[in-house]
């Protein structure tokens, strides 16, 4: 019988070795682990499950607590974090079916149906395209009643703006897009559409407008977005705040939420502006819920007149310093995704606003079009 090598024996305790030292600290550092929330997951760690008590709960058990070992094992943060990096680095690819890498290191939301949107796989039909022209009326038409103007504002998806730092192999269909298929609608129907596309590709030059770790804007790309928004309003005297790219000059980490998703640890620098001592410190409230999925918050400037309201998505906590000095008081509704205006012409009429703005990003277009069936429910 051919005896094994010294060498080979040596490298099998080795591993033994290591994998039984792993598993005891492991197993160490899960008995003094709490419950707790998983960032990049986003969803709370399984709990370790009570002692059965009833013939179901003993049934359940060995599944419930299979659950907990699988969230809880410790060092499970260390794994998790040593696998994203390894697929990032060592195989060019995402470790999270919502985060795609793209060229030099820059991250892309793939959530959403984005990735299907950036390649113009999922144009709206001539239905879709009817119940997102019936959503923006049913908002507009309560307030041209009250002579109160309307504006709709698309923040384009970061790929649309830095479409050459998307992976070459996803190839693109030819346009029209959803966004260009909206655009053109309200061009023909002479809708209050506000298109930020243009803008934000004219400011690439000037400074990065989307952040490479995140789905959504710089601090530079939310005040480019803001100043066009300020272009188009009807108001008179509005004072708006005047700043070029050399004074977004402060640096400050951030933590991207799409590193989080794809579990990296890498904090990216972006610039900040500084903004005037003299452009009204203004005053804000804190955010209260007012529906399913809604809440209110507002900001006071006393320099400043007119009160309006400003719907939106995530995008909208970079536009709060700029918008925030630029009216008497701003009411901020926070909502992902367009909702019916069943839910939303109540928060109208109670604020009575001078102007609406409605936010939406790109890739939820198609929830207008949702609503209409949702309205009369």
């Amino acid at each position: 019988m051919q005896r094994t090598p010294f060498s080979a024996r040596l490298y099998s305790g080795a591993l033994i070795g290591l994998a039984m030292a792993f598993s005891f600290a492991s197993l160490i550092a899960m008995a003094f682990k709490h419950a707790e929330v998983s960032i990049g997951e986003n969803r709370t760690l399984t709990q370790l499950p009570g002692w059965p008590r009833t013939v179901a709960q003993w049934d359940s058990f060995p599944e419930r607590f299979d659950a907990y070992f699988n969230d809880n094992f410790g060092l499970r943060k260390l794994l998790l974090r040593l696998n994203s990096n390894f697929t990032t680095v060592m195989l060019g690819r995402s470790p999270s079916d919502k985060v795609v890498l793209g060229k030099d290191d820059w991250l892309f939301y793939a959530g959403d149906n984005s990735i299907e949107l950036y390649r113009n796989q999922r144009p709206f039909s001539t239905l879709q395209l009817a119940n997102t022209e019936a959503a923006l009326a049913l908002r507009m038409r309560p307030l041209q009643a009250a002579n109160r103007s309307y504006l709709f504002v698309v923040v384009p998806d970061k790929h649309t703006i830095y479409p050459e730092m998307m992976p070459t192999y996803m190839s693109r269909r030819d346009p029209p897009s959803q966004l260009d298929q909206v655009v053109a609608l309200a061009e023909k129907d002479r809708l209050p559409v506000l298109d930020l596309r243009s803008t934000l590709r004219q400011g690439k030059a000037d400074g990065q407008v989307y952040l490479k770790d995140d789905s959504h804007w710089t601090d530079w790309g939310a005040y480019l977005g803001y100043r066009r928004i300020m272009a188009v309003l009807p108001l008179t005297d509005l004072p708006v705040l005047d700043l070029d790219a050399k004074q977004f000059a402060i640096p400050s980490d951030h933590a991207g939420d799409l590193a989080g998703m794809a579990g990296l640890t890498r904090r990216e620098t972006t610039r900040v502006s500084e903004l005037p001592a003299d452009r009204c410190a203004f005053t804000a409230s804190a955010y209260q819920p007012v529906g399913d999925d809604i809440s209110i918050g507002r900001t006071f400037c006393p320099q400043a007149k007119y009160k309006i309201m400003f719907i939106g998505d995530s995008f909208t906590e970079a536009l709060v310093k700029y918008l925030s000095r630029s009216f008497g008081e701003v009411v901020y509704v926070a909502r992902s995704g367009f909702k019916p205006s069943r839910e939303i012409a109540p928060l109208i009429e109670r604020e009575k606003p001078d102007l609406v703005i409605e936010e939406l990003a790109e890739r939820h277009l198609d929830s207008l079009a949702d609503t209409v069936a949702q309205e009369g429910r």
